[in-house]
């Protein structure tokens, strides 16, 4: 999915099968009675037909105002009513194959193994066959136990837990426990590494978090404080951001953007804003600079009433990079962006601001601290740039087989980490770390213990045992647990999710079989000397070697990292209970996409820190409200869910580019992300369409989203506000003359000339605007046309949508009567032209903005009135003198032909009027809905101001 010019991946195409599952019981296989009785077993992947409703779930529904569409319920329908079709589920394998004739799971399964012992004959068994088959434990948990009629109708209740219920264990028509769980039953796994608090170690963690020790930042070396020569905008070690690479003009942009927020604000004083994990502190020194010099030129009178209300603050995590932008004369307060912890102690920075000092602010209510923000006392701006992408994420797996409910728990997986080390290179480590021989060998003879009682109780389960019957003998108890886990990724298997079918499949499935040997063959070379370590034992060896690099690095080339799959905790399951609930509609749209395809489960990624980070944000703007505005590199929901369920290895987590003197002794860390941890940087797609959600459950407004580009506006803007006007000058990070770099083409989206570099035009640079209602008519500090946050609000006049993986837009527009017929007419001709032109169209609309702004700053609005435009085109002299301006602008950038082209189809269709066609090129819709933002619709620009300037 990351190529460039690839429509969406390698996406697979799940066959349809016109065949019955071949069975090995002659009475039970009428139609497959010249198959011998080993024939190799085949996976029914039924693919159905999309309902008339399902069609109509995709479509707009115009009267929900909100961006996110959240009271979809067509989809919801759709999908519930998928899970009652027995046709359309993802086959039950053990329903195709054990009952046939008078053999029925309700005769058959409600009881134990011993309950109907005809129904089983050496071919079949209980434990393929029935969802129950795991309730039943030797003689301590039985079916006359649990199930007698003297317990009444609810059974023993001495028998119920978790998921074994009355329901599952006693009738057998509830769905069977996940095959992961069953692993699991007799183990704790609290000692796996849950992904997000691993990655919180490695990037935050106080003993060896990249940021925390300092790597980050150029000289960064021990004790984490690393001190640059000299105070340029470059400070970091492994990249650079926008604010440092287009040092003073990112920041202008924003200092523009503040000041229309401030008379949205009606002039509040003080206006306080509040940036979140700042980096170097560029943006902030920057954003300062340009209030104190009035670098936008604003009315003198009105700036100094600005200049007097402004207030800057920023809050840091990293007491590295607190230290560095402390020392560039900032204010900077301690704080955790993700958690309401922050919020006290960055309100009592905020009332520590010049004018709070003395006598005279003891008693002034703007420097009062409480708990929350206060009218005068609060925050009106929180900012925050490349910041979101550093929230410690989750993976889950949603599986879509069976009828599982999207807000059950139970219905989902999460993603834990386990480290493995040769057993002799970890005594050879802690020799040199100074552990005596007795130490050495407790610490060695723990982990062993570890390994045994964890992972060979996992591989001596019913599962586990399965397996050990396929694989070579001798295969060790890793091997076994981490060759299924791995196993999972392997979309094209289909590996299913109920224990007793995977049971069934490792027993009779030849190709899954031959794929485990693979597998665990591998694994098996690697591993067969090694021990797991403990989350806490992973810990301490980190801890004891922090301030020894070279040490760290050996033990990193000597480690490596496994991901297997596990239940949701309560705690976990309480933590995203907002988010199951906030995104059910999206999941459900997803699952019955994937589940028509014959995909066995959605992969998402989840950042439970950014519900905490905009309830830290609530609390930090006040009851009077304000803006919350994010940059970042991500997409929307339902795109980035797309990208990860199509490839299952993708946990979503990206190694940036790495200086190569910064590898020297390290293993290669861009393989497997986790393997470097703590000495790189991590970055992952911020959802925004879940920050928005957030945000709604708190009755916040969404304001705007789309590319970064688009806070830009070179325009004048003129406003009115309590019988005040004000004209606000436009401001370009382009100068007249200026120097066109990459990171000036990266600004503006023209990204086509970085390829190479990964990047995905759809996951580029956006920003997010948020407002907690202020007022009771929304503000609107950005005029440029905003993309959706559900693809169910794509714009009825795009033809496409250039905003989301290519091919998951590209399926449901072909007119076939299910996904599946529409993949099968894809050719590599057509996914090649797929990622050229949804890749150019998602520049080429940033562009018809750009020049739309631009015709406004230089001519006004004349031209773009539809009997004007409609002139212009027709005289050739007119259209000439308007394209040499545009190319004089925009040509270096973008190129003669891309400007020509995207320019006369803003005219063409601005031309048009009410006669344009209804969809086109996202470029001249863009462009056309930025003309009328600009030129008709109220607070619009023009080349002459109207108003008094107050």
């Amino acid at each position: 999915v990351a190529r460039e010019g690839v429509g969406g991946g390698q996406w697979a195409v799940m066959p349809a099968m016109a065949v019955r599952p071949c069975c090995w019981l002659p009475r039970r296989a009428p139609v497959c009675h010249r198959l011998p009785r080993a024939a190799v077993f085949v996976l029914a992947l039924g693919v159905q037909p999309l309902s008339a409703a399902a069609a109509a779930a995709a479509a707009v529904d115009s009267s929900d105002p909100s961006l996110l569409a959240k009271d979809a319920v067509l989809s919801l329908q759709e999908w519930r009513r998928s899970l009652e079709d027995e046709s359309e589920a993802l086959r039950d394998v053990s329903s195709d194959v054990c009952w046939q004739g008078g053999f029925t799971k309700e005769r058959c399964c409600r009881g134990d193994p011993t309950t109907s012992p005809d129904c089983w004959d050496g071919s079949y068994s209980f434990g393929e066959c029935c969802p129950n088959a795991d309730c039943w434990i030797g003689d301590s948990f039985t079916y006359e136990f649990c199930c007698s009629d003297k317990y009444g109708t609810e059974g023993n209740p001495a028998c119920w837990a978790g998921s074994f219920t009355y329901q599952l264990c006693c009738l057998a028509n509830a769905t069977s426990n996940s095959w992961a769980d069953v692993m699991a039953s007799e183990i704790e796994t609290e000692q796996f590494y849950k992904m997000d608090d691993f990655y919180t170690d490695a990037q935050y963690g106080d003993e060896w978090g990249y940021y925390s020790k300092g790597h980050v930042l150029l000289g960064g070396g021990k004790g984490g404080q690393g001190e640059a020569e000299g105070q340029g905008a470059q400070q970091f070690a492994h990249f650079t951001t926008y604010p440092m690479a287009l040092s003073p003009h990112f920041a202008r942009v924003f200092c523009r953007l503040l000041f229309v927020m401030w008379i949205h604000l009606n002039e509040r004083a003080p206006f306080r804003v509040v940036e979140m994990g700042a980096g170097s502190g560029q943006l902030a020194y920057d954003t300062q600079q340009c209030v104190r010099t009035n670098a936008l030129g604003i009315t003198p009178s009105v700036w100094r009433r600005w200049h007097a209300a402004f207030e800057y603050t920023i809050m840091e995590r990293s007491p590295a990079l607190r230290k560095r932008q402390q020392s560039r004369g900032l204010r900077s307060v301690a704080g955790d962006a993700q958690t309401t912890a922050s919020c006290k102690s960055t309100l009592a920075a905020l009332a520590q601001s010049t004018a709070c000092q003395g006598a005279a602010g003891e008693d002034a209510p703007e420097c009062r601290v409480g708990d929350r923000g206060t009218a005068e006392a609060g925050a009106s701006v929180v900012l925050s740039n490349e910041l979101l992408d550093a929230f410690a994420p989750v993976k889950l797996r949603f599986s879509l087989y069976g009828k599982p409910n999207i807000t059950d728990c139970s219905s989902w997986q999460e993603v834990s980490l386990v480290h493995t080390i040769p057993e002799e290179k970890l005594r050879g480590l802690l020799e040199i770390m100074g552990y005596d021989e007795a130490l050495a060998e407790g610490t060695i003879k723990q982990v062993r213990g570890y390994t045994e009682t964890t992972f060979c109780a996992m591989a001596n389960t019913t599962i586990g045992q399965e397996v050990r019957e396929k694989v070579a003998p001798g295969t060790s108890c890793l091997a076994i647990t981490f060759g299924l886990s791995q196993l999972v990724n392997h979309i094209d298997l289909g590996v299913p999710f109920a224990s007793h079918n995977m049971r069934m499949r490792i027993r009779k499935d030849r190709k899954l079989q031959d794929r485990l040997r693979m597998i665990t063959e591998r694994l098996n070379s690697e591993l067969s000397t090694s021990v797991a370590l403990p989350r806490d034992i992973y810990r301490q060896v980190r801890h004891q070697m922090r301030d020894v690099p070279e040490l760290e690095a050996q033990f990193l080339h000597m480690t490596q990292t496994h991901l297997f799959p596990v239940s949701i905790t309560e705690d976990r399951c309480n933590d995203l209970s907002w988010w199951f609930s906030a995104h059910e509609t999206r999941i459900a749209k997803l699952a019955l996409f994937y589940r028509q395809l014959g995909y066995p489960a959605l992969h998402l990624v989840v950042r439970p820190g950014e519900d905490k980070f905009i309830d830290l944000v609530d609390c930090l703007l006040g009851p009077t409200g304000g803006f919350k505005l994010s940059l970042d590199y991500g997409a929307n929901f339902e795109g980035l869910a797309h990208s990860l369920s199509v490839d299952a290895e993708n946990d979503g987590i990206f190694v940036p580019p790495i200086p190569h003197e910064l590898m020297a002794d390290l293993p290669e860390c861009h393989n497997f992300w986790p393997k470097c941890a703590g000495r790189i940087d991590w970055t992952t797609f911020v959802d925004f369409t879940n920050l928005a959600a957030a945000g709604e459950t708190r009755g916040w407004r969404t304001l705007f989203y789309g590319p970064q580009s688009l806070l830009e506006q070179m325009s004048r803007l003129n406003l009115t506000m309590n019988g005040n006007s004000y004209s606000v000058p436009g401001y370009a990070v382009l100068q007249q003359d200026g120097w066109i770099s990459r990171h000036v083409k990266g600004w503006y989206g023209r990204e086509s000339d970085m390829d190479g570099t990964g990047v995905q035009r759809w996951t580029s640079f956006k920003a997010l605007l948020l407002e907690k209602p202020s007022a009771s008519e929304p503000p609107t500090p950005i005029l440029f046309p905003s993309w959706h946050l559900d693809t169910r609000l794509t714009d009825s006049c795009w033809n496409y949508d250039p905003s989301t993986v290519p091919l998951s837009d590209w399926i449901p527009r072909q007119g076939h009567s299910n996904a599946h017929k529409a993949l099968l007419t894809l050719t590599d001709e057509i996914n090649q032209e797929l990622g050229r032109k949804y890749a150019t169209q998602y520049e080429e609309a940033q562009l018809a903005i750009r020049i739309v702004d631009y015709i406004v700053a230089k001519s006004g609005c004349e031209s773009l009135q539809p009997a004007a435009a409609a002139l212009l085109l027709e005289r050739e002299s007119s259209w000439a003198a308007m394209r040499r301006r545009l190319l004089a602008k925009w040509g270096e950038m973008w190129g003669e032909e891309t400007v020509t082209e995207v320019a006369r189809g803003i005219f063409e269709r601005i031309a048009a009027g009410d006669e344009a066609v209804a969809s086109e090129n996202p470029s001249a819709c863009a462009g056309a809905q930025t003309a009328f933002a600009l030129c008709q619709s109220p607070g619009g620009g023009s080349k002459v101001g109207t108003g008094r300037n107050s």
